[in-house]
């Protein structure tokens, strides 16, 4: 669940400059000190001659720990306005539990309200023009904040203040749990509750079948007691990463932090224990839809955002289900006209994971949707792709990510998610070289490896009584 407070209207970050290299067949992206290497991997792209992915040296980026083990990360850039400062908690569903799920999207509202408002409810960051968000997300939580040089201290000062005070009022927590259940009894989507049913499915044990947003029956037993206890448990410095990248002097935003934070005591990690997950087996579910069309999902395990297999999945997500080129879009809509809506999902998890085709249609049409979708993941397990659509699909992701990092709230989100996640922020360019080194048979390979045993739900009007399948 993500929540946003007050608006802020940055300037374009140079996301031009970026579209004009790529539309030349350039792969420019920064390479710091420590991720070089004698031979860097290079990519022949069509039309033009291979390029080294550190063909711009990056700002370097700071790492400090603190004494309580928070991690600051810093990357100087002393010629953009807009400073963003992401907060990562190592708090989600592992640590939730079964008896506490929605409580990391609870305190995050919590949180939100703390660093806005003042303590008569008036908010006090509106006059900044900052941006504040905060989300839960199944391994982590986190806090964003967007604002200038002028108001990065005030901004740092009320995050601090906000994790300083360890103990929840009753109004607060009352406050934030009206909130949650309001989301929970809106109108979810036909989309989002479909997917909670596919995962529910798709897990057997393990907490990533539970969503972050919690059960309306757990959310309303929450109290000041329950939120302390969470709160005062994993909201610590030794399970935190502050990621900051802007307009900033490095040492006066050392001590800043230090004065804010250097008073969180840590606390003692403890190992969770996570059901094991065997391996994947086939499943399918059908439901009725109160709607005239129809819903077909089917998934398979895909490796975590830390496996080596992490580069040739998202080669496979890309060409299988992301955008008009994909080969579903060109089958399935184009060509045979069944979709009015359909991709494919891959979440980044630090656990086991999943790839997910869905699409819209008719319901007389489900039969030959999940079909023709079978066909085209049969076809990547049975045929290699050639080296001409593989090139195609790997200039398309970086193209990706360099937009996703040319914002600054980017560059701290992306580093701080892999520091959170002891990949190490400096992993985060590595994927540019995994993605890179990605060969037709490394496709091919973890296709097989992977995409077996699919999870099948499907809603349309009259549940299963059709004979398509």
């Amino acid at each position: 669940m993500m929540r946003t407070r007050v608006c802020l209207n940055p300037s374009r970050w140079g996301l031009l400059a970026v579209l004009r290299l790529l539309a030349l067949g350039l792969v420019l992206t920064g390479s710091p000190a420590w991720a070089q290497v004698p031979e860097e991997p290079r990519l022949a792209l069509p039309g033009s001659s291979p390029v080294s992915i550190s063909s711009i040296p990056a700002p370097p980026v700071t790492r400090l720990v603190l004494p309580n083990g928070l991690v600051l990360l810093v990357q100087e850039s002393p010629f953009e306005d807009i400073v963003a400062v992401e907060l990562l908690v190592r708090a989600g569903v592992q640590q939730e539990g079964s008896n506490l799920t929605g409580l990391t999207s609870l305190i995050q509202d919590l949180l939100s309200d703390r660093i806005t408002k003042d303590t008569t409810g008036q908010d006090i960051v509106e006059i900044t023009g900052s941006l504040v968000t905060t989300q839960a997300e199944p391994d982590y939580a986190r806090i964003s904040l967007l604002t200038t040089p002028e108001y990065l201290e005030f901004m740092i000062g009320r995050l601090g203040q906000a994790l300083r005070q360890r103990a929840s009022t009753t109004s607060e927590v009352d406050q934030a749990r009206s909130l949650a259940l309001q989301a929970l009894q809106g109108n979810q989507g036909a989309f989002s509750a479909l997917y909670e049913v596919f995962l529910d499915t798709f897990y057997r044990y393990h907490p990533y079948k539970r969503t972050t947003s919690g059960v309306e029956g757990s959310v309303r037993k929450f109290d000041p007691q329950a939120v302390d206890a969470y709160f005062q448990r994993y909201y610590v410095p030794n399970r935190m990463v502050l990621s900051v990248a802007g307009k900033v002097d490095g040492t006066a935003l050392a001590e800043l932090v230090r004065r804010e934070f250097a008073s969180l005591e840590p606390v003692r990690e403890t190992s969770v224990n996570i059901q094991w997950e065997p391996k994947a087996s086939e499943k399918e579910v059908f439901l009725a839809a109160g709607s005239r069309l129809a819903w077909v999902f089917l998934g398979y395990p895909a490796p975590s955002l830390t496996s080596r297999d992490y580069a040739a999945m998202r080669v496979i997500h890309c060409l299988l289900g992301e955008g008009i080129s994909s080969r579903l879009w060109i089958e399935l809509r184009e060509k045979r006209g069944l979709a009015y809506e359909l991709g494919s999902i891959y979440p980044d998890l630090e656990g086991p994971s999943h790839i997910l085709a869905y699409i819209i249609t008719r319901p007389n049409s489900v039969g030959e949707s999940r079909r023709r979708i079978l066909g085209e993941v049969d076809r990547l397990k049975k045929e290699r792709i050639s080296q001409s659509e593989l090139e195609d699909t790997q200039r398309k992701l970086i193209g990706n990510y360099l937009l996703e990092r040319e914002t600054n709230q980017g560059k701290a989100f992306h580093r701080g998610l892999a520091e959170i996640l002891g990949l190490g922020y400096e992993s985060d360019m590595y994927y540019l070289r995994h993605l890179q080194e990605t060969t037709p048979q490394d496709v091919q390979r973890v296709a097989r490896l992977y995409l077996d045993s699919a999870t099948l739900v499907v809603a349309r009007p009259g549940g299963r009584f059709y004979l398509d399948f």
